[in-house]
This record gives C-alpha cells, sequence and structure tokens, in this order.
C-alpha cells in the first residue's frame, strides 16, 4: 500500500482485543502466511456484522415507511447483539485478555508491545472491535518499530492482506468512531 493510500484512510484511537504472532519463514515461502481461511476468519459477531451491513438498505425503506416496525427490527437486533457478546465472551479468550489502546484505519494498525520487533516482519494479527465485537484476521508488516522511555516499543504496522469486507467493516468502524467523539465533544 503506498503513502498515499494510508493517507486516504482516517485513523482513530481505540481500545482493541489484540493479538499477533510473527508468521513464519515456511509460511510466507509456501505463500500460505498470507492466506487467511475464510471459515477462520468469520466468528459470529463479524457475521452478524456484514449481515447487518447488507440489510441497511432495507431496513432504511421499512424505517421510512413504517417506524414502528424499524423500532421492533432495532430491539430484536439489540437483542440478537446482546446474545452474540454473551456467545463470543464465553468462546474466545481473546475477549478476556490483551486489550490496549491501538491507533487504527483501514490500511493498518498502532501499538505498543514488550518485544522489538524486525522492520518488514510479517504478522498474524487477530482483533476485535467493540462495541461489535466484530473479529479481524489479517497479515500486516511491520512498518516501525520505535523504543518508549518506558522500554516499551510502539508498533505500526499496514495491512498486507486484509479482505474487503473486513476493510468495509473497519471503515465503518472508524467512522462511527469518529462521528461518536464529535458528538461527544459538542
Amino acid at each position: 500500500m503506498s503513502e498515499q493510500e494510508r493517507r486516504d484512510f482516517f485513523r482513530v484511537d481505540d481500545e482493541i482485543a489484540l493479538n499477533y504472532r510473527v508468521a513464519t519463514e515456511d509460511e510466507l515461502n509456501n505463500n500460505e502466511g498470507l492466506r487467511v481461511n475464510e471459515a477462520d476468519s468469520l466468528t459470529l459477531a463479524t457475521t452478524l456484522e456484514k449481515m447487518k451491513a447488507a440489510s441497511r438498505i432495507h431496513f432504511r425503506h421499512v424505517e421510512k415507511e413504517t417506524p414502528e416496525v424499524a423500532r421492533y427490527f432495532t430491539h430484536i437486533e439489540k437483542k440478537i447483539d446482546l446474545i452474540a457478546r454473551h456467545v463470543m465472551m464465553g468462546a474466545d479468550g481473546l475477549f478476556t485478555k490483551n486489550t490496549q489502546s491501538v491507533s487504527i484505519s483501514a490500511s493498518g494498525l498502532g501499538f505498543t508491545t514488550d518485544e522489538a520487533l524486525q522492520i518488514d516482519a510479517m504478522l498474524e494479527l487477530k482483533f476485535i472491535l467493540n462495541p461489535s465485537l466484530t473479529c479481524i484476521h489479517s497479515y500486516s508488516k511491520v512498518v516501525t518499530c520505535d523504543p518508549q522511555d518506558d522500554g516499551k516499543y510502539k508498533i505500526a504496522v499496514e495491512f498486507s492482506w486484509l479482505n474487503e469486507d473486513d476493510r468495509e467493516i473497519l471503515i465503518r468502524h472508524v467512522v462511527q468512531k469518529q462521528m461518536n467523539e464529535i458528538r461527544e465533544h459538542k
């Protein structure tokens, strides 16, 4: 991704559950490390978020024609989200550990870690966006690794492999986060 493309995406500070690992040389040589099994990347919450995005146009039509039905659908959707949250939190340890502050956009991620990572190293990233609980799975290249005064390292990665559905989810997430911050500062 070019420098200009990275600048085309808004970046926000956020709290996410994050796990990463350095991809092995064998994975990279066999090109396995740059592919994600689609079934592995589809969690319940991610699938629900994709379905919600696909139905937005229909929902707007229902909302315009029959607002009381739209309110009912919104209530049902909140119930489904609550059930999904409960199921996901019980099923995935990523929700209960490794939550941290990050800087995030549709092109990359910045985070702090205890270990130095080599520039150009490929990382497998799995992270969960709140409050949607959407799980994003990507492979990313380390572009910076800066030591901090506290002995930690500030890491910046750019997504080398991220499917377009997940990129769209990230874009919507960042825009929603920005809108919420604007509302809070008014």
